[in-house]
């Protein structure tokens, strides 16, 4: 099994969308992730790479005061082996490379298994924010404090 992770390009879009519909059941959609690449100088987005095809990616945001998880799934074939985790580790060690103070995320509050990653990595609880998916599932903000 071969596998790198590498910046993601607009020709990514389309491989992502299913990933995503896979995972979470819909996508940040084509215009915003297009956007994101194309258009926000605050925009990092990265795919996991195996074999030679998409299975995962992360796309954040870093600013100087700041950095953010926009989206973040490992293809379920492949949760379990690791891949979270060095997805995970290289985003954290780019911010602490660009001395970012903290990295905050959005994790639905029934989603055990991503909250145990992110915990595992330092991330500590926040706040909730209500009704916060379309399903009006809460969302659990999480917050990893770096300096």
């Amino acid at each position: 099994m071969n596998y790198s992770i590498r910046q993601m390009t607009t020709d990514d879009i389309n491989d992502i969308i299913i990933g995503e519909e896979k995972i979470f059941g819909e996508s940040l959609g084509y215009d915003m992730l297009y956007s994101e690449l194309t258009l926000n100088p605050y925009a990092y987005y990265f795919v996991l790479e195996i074999d030679s095809k998409i299975n995962g990616y992360i796309g954040t945001w870093i600013d100087p005061d700041h950095a953010e998880i926009v989206n973040f799934y490992i293809d379920e074939k492949y949760q379990g082996l690791g891949f979270g985790s060095m997805m995970l580790e290289f985003f954290i060690e780019l911010c602490d490379s660009c001395n970012v103070p903290n990295i905050s995320l959005e994790v639905r509050e029934h989603n055990l298994k991503a909250q145990s990653l992110y915990k595992k990595y330092g991330f500590e609880f926040s706040h909730k924010r209500e009704k916060y998916y379309k399903d009006s599932e809460d969302a659990l903000v999480l917050i990893k404090k770096m300096r």
